[in-house]
């Protein structure tokens, strides 16, 4: 297989990760019809091939329907909307999401130590520079920490190279927008996630995989522990 070969899938990954950070920025709800390909793939960089094939993954996961003639519209897939409810509902549904962020996310954490190159690199730094600006900022756009968050977490994973977990982590996202929300409004938490992504962050350039996973499910024992005792706080109230 050519090196060409190998990084088409993953070249697809990351722009389809870049369509749904468009879709959260934009606050594209369900129904609503993105820009034309060309405009979204001069948006993007990329070329409109890449693009098609990134957008076929985003309908395969049913975040998208694309329609012949018509365009492409967001939609959200019956996976998010059974979580969600679970959820909402259920602490235990929250519980099992940060099992799901776990058994994803750490391995993606380690993969991606190992293969980031440069420009991963600089990705990776401006996203965090991007959530110091933020919050320095009183008020605090949580809407856009939430955003960029999330952008931190899928782009390591789009780095790591496997498109099954990026699928799913992508599917998951909805879902875990909701969690994301309610830790990151809680006090000094955005500060500890902050400090804590930039520890990822130097475990990955240094090519540390096992720091770089140890430090991943530190980060996401932390958010779910938070996470739980607010919801336990609400439900009792």
């Amino acid at each position: 297989m050519s090196a060409v070969t190998q990084l088409a899938p993953q070249r697809a990954a990351r722009i389809a990760t870049q369509l749904i950070e468009l879709i959260e920025l934009q606050k594209l709800l369900p129904g609503d019809k993105l820009p034309p390909e060309r405009q979204l793939a001069d948006l993007l960089e990329v070329s409109r091939p890449s693009l098609r094939e990134a957008l076929h993954i985003l309908q395969a996961q049913g975040l998208v329907q694309i329609k012949h003639g018509q365009g492409t519209y967001v939609q959200e897939p019956v996976v998010a909307q059974e979580l969600r409810a679970s959820v909402m509902t259920k602490t235990h549904g929250l519980n099992e999401l940060f099992d799901a962020r776990e058994v994803l996310e750490v391995p993606a954490s380690k993969w991606a130590a190992e293969k980031a190159t440069k420009e991963d690199f600089r990705l990776l730094r401006a996203t965090l520079n991007q959530i110091e600006t933020i919050t320095s900022i009183q008020p605090i756009d949580f809407d856009q920490l939430q955003a960029l968050d999330a952008k931190f977490h899928l782009t390591i994973v789009g780095i790591a190279g496997n498109r099954f977990i990026n699928q799913t982590l992508n599917v998951l996202q909805d879902v875990m927008r909701m969690s994301m929300e309610t830790t990151l409004r809680l006090p000094g938490r955005s500060e500890i996630s902050r400090n804590q992504h930039n520890e990822i962050l130097a475990a990955i350039e240094n090519g540390d995989g096992e720091l770089a996973s140890k430090l991943t499910l530190q980060h996401i024992t932390g958010a779910r522990k938070t996470a739980l005792a607010d919801a336990k706080k609400k439900e009792s109230n």
